[in-house]
């Protein structure tokens, strides 16, 4: 071989070094920067009273990475308070709340989300309720709302 070839391959050579160590230290630096999504539940809007044998409309977002998904979520409700602050470990049959409905119950649901359901509420007065999603391990829960199932006064007789 020649010295033009020798210089040429070097050359080559250092220019692929540098281009490697350059997209691993982006790599690292990109890596570094990365915040994960924090997980969390929260509601985007749910009825203050309903009117006894009517619907309610809550809708409530799950925050979290998009890489990740639930496979259950719901709305716990409950005649009965359960004000205490839920942790991630805190599972449904443990917190005690006695009505769901299982409309997002089965399947993989791709997270970010928002979700609604209507509920029916047949007995009056206050209900006490939760948004709830399984994502992985862990069980998210919404603060603890309130609102007030009153009587129909259109059928009462004066």
């Amino acid at each position: 071989m020649n010295r033009k070839t020798i210089l040429y391959i070097l050359l080559i050579s250092v220019i692929f070094i540098s281009l490697v160590i350059y997209n691993y230290i982006s790599a690292q630096k990109s890596i570094s920067e990365t915040k994960p999504s924090p997980l969390g539940i929260t509601f985007e809007s749910y009825p203050e009273s309903v009117v006894a044998g009517q619907n309610g409309t809550f809708v409530w977002d799950v925050n979290s990475s998009s890489d990740l998904a639930t496979s259950k979520t719901t709305i716990y409700w409950d005649y009965n308070s359960s004000p205490s602050a839920l942790t991630r470990e805190d599972t449904p049959e443990a917190v005690g709340y006695s009505y769901h409905l299982e409309d997002y119950f089965k399947g993989i649901f791709k997270l970010p989300d928002n979700f609604n359901l209507s509920i029916k509420f047949n007995k009056i007065g206050k209900v006490y309720f939760r948004a709830y999603a399984k994502v992985g391990d862990n069980n998210l829960w919404s603060d603890e709302k309130t609102l007030e199932v009153v009587a129909n006064t259109k059928n009462v007789i004066q």
